[in-house]
């Protein structure tokens, strides 16, 4: 993620990253909605805080980067 959201050659408002999100299933949010990636939580601008072990899937663009096995 910070890979993303530092390098130049990267446009964090192209990352989505898809969670579990209780009761709803799965949910989904872009770059542009995180404040802060921090150890354990990514951090909203809404206020909601991610768990880290809820993410399922990360993507830059079209492209997914990680997936949970």
């Amino acid at each position: 993620m910070d890979k993303f959201r530092w390098h130049p050659e990267f446009d964090f408002s192209k990352v989505r990253i898809r969670y579990i999100d209780r009761p709803k299933g799965y949910s989904e949010v872009s770059g542009d909605d995180i404040k802060e990636i921090g150890h354990m939580f990514i951090y909203l601008y809404s206020g909601a805080a991610i768990p880290h072990h809820r993410i399922v899937e990360i993507r830059y663009g079209e492209e997914v980067v990680w997936r949970r096995p």
